[in-house]
């Protein structure tokens, strides 16, 4: 149902403008064309109505135009600046430009992504899922250095969201800074496997990585780092103990073959070797 709909369902009064209810019954049909042509128009015959400015928001949206759904959005506000309306409406627009960008991380559109996700933080900044989604997109691109400054300012939002220090993983080490932040956020969360684990890449102390299983014995990427720097025997171990809990990653099986081999057990090292073979032919 579109966005202006479930306003509207939330208490707005209805519209009589023929444009309007033109272009909402064809957001609601699903026919994103038709509904954008009528609220363009509806919104020259009457730009003084926040609830067109709104409607034309989702369908610019829809449309895959994000610079312009956030600057008829903008309008929407100032034409009703405090609104409780607008204000929920806002809310709603927010999440529904984070999903537009998850969407087309998913599809590997990610510099489409960043384009969408840069214009909805010009309209609001302070989203930290908006700030994580775009740090996903940079990384994608491989553009490391403003990936860790994206997720950074989503931690600066919401310092005790756990799932926006997770998408620090793969960036680091990424300097001082980042290891401060790090070093207080396990600080403060004493019990969180994850800070340690995540202080100890950035470190490279094997000792944190130990800490953070011996909290949570279920915690395998900490037993995935942890083998790198252990004995053979600990590391078949550890890697084994990382496949139970997780049968999909790839490079537990690629390191357990290598381990198999170096210890003689040619048949586990074949089976390792084909599971992981099975996985990479499977990644989308």
């Amino acid at each position: 149902m579109a966005l202006v709909l479930v306003l509207l369902l939330l208490g707005a009064e209805p519209w009589p403008e023929q444009g309007l209810e033109k272009g909402l019954a064809a957001l609601k049909a699903g026919r994103v064309a038709e509904a954008r042509a009528a609220l363009e128009e509806a919104a020259k015959l009457t730009p003084g109505e926040p609830v067109v400015w709104l409607a034309l928001a989702d369908a610019r949206l829809r449309s895959g135009e994000a610079a312009l759904a956030v600057a008829a959005m903008q309008q929407a506000r100032k034409l009703a600046a405090g609104s409780p309306l607008v204000e929920r409406a806002r809310g709603m627009f927010a999440r529904r430009m984070g999903e537009a960008g998850k969407a087309l991380l998913d599809a590997r559109q990610e510099k489409r992504a960043e384009t969408l996700l840069r214009a909805a933080l010009l309209e609001f900044p302070k989203e930290a899922e908006l700030w994580r989604l775009l740090g996903l997109a940079l990384y994608a691109q491989g553009r490391n250095p403003a990936a860790v400054t994206a997720f950074m300012a989503a931690i600066d939002l919401a310092p005790e969201d756990e799932t926006l220090y997770a998408g620090l993983e793969t960036l680091l080490p990424a300097g001082k800074a980042v290891e401060t932040r790090l070093a207080q956020y396990a600080a403060a969360h004493a019990e969180s496997a994850l800070g340690w684990y995540l202080l100890g890449l950035e470190r490279g102390d094997a000792a944190l990585w130990e800490k953070a299983l011996a909290l949570d014995g279920k915690f395998w990427p900490a037993a995935f780092a942890l083998h790198r720097q252990a004995e053979p025997a600990r590391a078949v171990a550890l890697l084994e103990r990382v496949v139970e809990l997780n049968a999909e990653y790839a490079p537990a099986y690629y390191s357990l073959a290598q381990l198999y081999g170096r210890l003689g057990e040619r048949e586990k090292a074949l089976a390792a070797r084909r599971r992981h073979h099975e996985l990479v032919r499977e990644a989308p």
